[in-house]
């Protein structure tokens, strides 16, 4: 039986932001552009090799494509920074796993702001600066405000500014549902003093129970997750609530919002099956009957995020992903200019989780279904001439 919950109404508010009352900014998306991707990868990276392990990964968790074309691939394996050939062979490793000065023991995030790449191990929550060459450049910890100890999400932009979301202040982990507003911030460099903007609603989270006792938390699948993007002039805050995206500019002033169509689907039971077996094919099939246990456990929210991704391409465009459905191959994204108005929709499959969009291509993860292993993978994108 499918268990969901009654979300309560006090989250529908969205982002609290203390300055600024911008105007709202909509538009109709039949004045949109098509644009496209080739029906397959023009690369895939991630297939075992026998003769090459280090062409295979354990996780990906980011990627960027380099000026040359050569591709750095971020890992949770023992080589967690990876560095491929503008034809997808393997160069070299990076780094390798461990504590020190150069290693990485869990990269959860990799950022790529202009001319730089930054790492964050969360095994200390250090950063480590590198070149586009993959050389090592320095290591720092990102500065927070004074309730934070790291960032819960965040973004860059070409000139190294930072926006960041953190985590609850309400004091720990609860049973089951429960969500609380987190702060939002911005600095003008990466190691740079935060300045905050005001408070955002965040994750909604799951708090798992065994025998009277809260063991953990974690995201509640379907619910809503803050997303965030930073362009060279604008900062994009979605927390998946009806309000739509909140536009604001580099001092955290407002600027309006971009308004989306309330059109998320329900959580069906496909939905979860689904889920179900991703997860199994990213641990691993003996750890089928613990994942099938946890998702049991779990009251569901009775439709999903209206926001499932929220990226900003090489040309300052805010892409937008509503959540895929359970049975469709592929999902259509919304793309916004630099005035927020809407300039395109693309499809792009729904499998695939995005990390970069360049001026001629889409760089993302997606698992490989038959083998059970995840792939890199490279799309050629197609954009229509762009109008004056």
């Amino acid at each position: 039986m499918l268990r969901t919950l009654r979300r309560p109404g006090v989250w529908a508010s969205g982002l609290v932001i203390a300055s600024g009352c911008g105007g709202e900014n909509v538009s109709r998306e039949g004045a949109a552009e098509v644009w496209s991707v080739d029906a397959a990868p023009a690369l895939s990276i991630g297939l075992s090799d026998a003769e090459n392990l280090d062409a295979a990964f354990e996780r990906i968790t980011g990627a960027t494509r380099l000026p040359d074309g050569r591709i750095l691939v971020a890992d949770l394996g023992d080589a967690p920074l990876k560095l491929f050939t503008a034809d997808g062979g393997f160069q070299q490793r990076v780094t390798r796993k461990g504590q020190g000065p150069t290693e990485i023991t869990y990269l959860a995030r990799l950022f790529r702001c202009g001319d730089a790449v930054y790492t964050l191990d969360i095994d200390g929550w250090r950063v480590l600066q590198w070149s586009l060459n993959g050389e090592h450049q320095r290591e720092f910890r990102f500065v927070v405000p004074a309730t934070q100890q790291a960032p819960y999400a965040s973004a860059c932009n070409a000139s190294g500014r930072f926006v960041h979301l953190g985590w609850s202040t309400s004091g720990g982990t609860r049973p089951e549902y429960h969500r609380d507003t987190v702060p939002a911030w911005i600095t003008a460099a990466p190691d740079s003093s935060p300045t905050l903007i005001g408070d955002v609603a965040g994750s909604e989270r799951w708090g798992r129970v065994m025998e009277g006792q809260v063991v953990g938390s974690r995201p509640l699948p379907f619910g809503k997750q803050p997303v965030l993007g930073i362009s060279a002039t604008r900062i994009y805050i979605a927390t998946g609530d009806v309000a739509g995206v909140r536009v604001l500019d580099l001092n955290g002033d407002s600027l309006g919002r971009i308004t989306l169509a309330d059109s998320a689907p329900p959580v069906t039971s496909d939905d979860i099956r689904v889920i179900i077996e991703n997860e199994v094919l990213n641990d691993g099939e003996s750890r089928r009957r613990a994942i099938e246990r946890e998702y049991g456990e779990i009251t569901y929210p009775t439709t999903k995020s209206n926001v499932s991704a929220l990226l900003v391409d090489s040309d300052g465009f805010v892409w937008i992903q509503p959540p895929p459905r359970a049975s469709a191959s592929s999902v259509t994204w919304q793309v916004f200019d630099a005035e927020d108005r809407l300039r395109a929709t693309i499809t792009l499959p729904s499998a695939l989780e995005v990390y970069e969009i360049g001026a001629d291509y889409v760089l993302g993860r997606r698992v490989d279904n038959e083998a059970g292993v995840p792939l890199l993978e490279l799309y050629r994108l197609r954009r229509s001439q762009m109008r004056n």
